[in-house]
């Protein structure tokens, strides 16, 4: 069989083309694949500055704090409370002093207190390191006060162990007994 020519079957000109009349378009088809990314582009030239910005701030304005005096009144604080039934010689303070500082002769700037009070006299020892340095007292009407062995301000440093422990007689009524030791840094 021989090949026809494109001109044989199409023809040379639309009077001899034996495709018959054009149709409508067709539609459109999906779109390709996404293509390799290009080689990056040469970098534009600078823009112009901007305009200066208003004048800087430090931050938003706080409250103003409270004026010191001459650094006395930087404090560190601790403490600690019994609801009820203290056990005889009960540890009831073990604290470890993390900040150097020195507590008041008298225990001065400290707090001691009691809601329900014992059937007698109750005596809790205040310790240093093993060392009794003071007393908690508190009174059957439920005072309580503070005393340091010494006239003398205790210094505390890092690592020091406070405590405070209930005396050897047992007392059933006592409890709610609450303490805060203050010591100047």
């Amino acid at each position: 069989m021989n090949d026809f020519t494109s001109t044989s079957f199409y023809g040379d000109d639309e009077t001899g083309d034996l495709r018959g009349p054009k149709g409508d378009t067709g539609d459109t088809g999906k779109q390709g694949d996404v293509g390799p990314r290009g080689d990056q582009g040469e970098r534009g030239d600078q823009g112009e500055r901007g305009e200066t910005g208003p004048p800087a701030t430090n931050g938003i304005d706080g409250t103003a704090g409270i004026d010191g005096t001459d650094g006395k009144n930087a404090a560190y604080r601790f403490g600690t409370y019994a609801i009820d039934g203290i056990q005889p010689s009960e540890i009831l303070l073990d604290h470890v002093v993390a900040t150097a500082c020195t507590m008041g002769a008298q225990f001065a700037g400290s707090v001691a207190s009691c809601g329900a009070p014992p059937e007698g006299l109750w005596v809790a020892t205040v310790g240093l390191n093993g060392l009794t340095v003071g007393t908690m007292t508190v009174l059957d009407t439920g005072v309580a006060t503070l005393a340091t062995s010494s006239p003398n301000a205790i210094p505390l440093v890092p690592g020091d162990v406070v405590s405070l422990t209930a005396p050897e007689e047992p007392d059933v009524a006592i409890g709610r007994v609450r303490i805060t030791f203050t010591g100047e840094l």
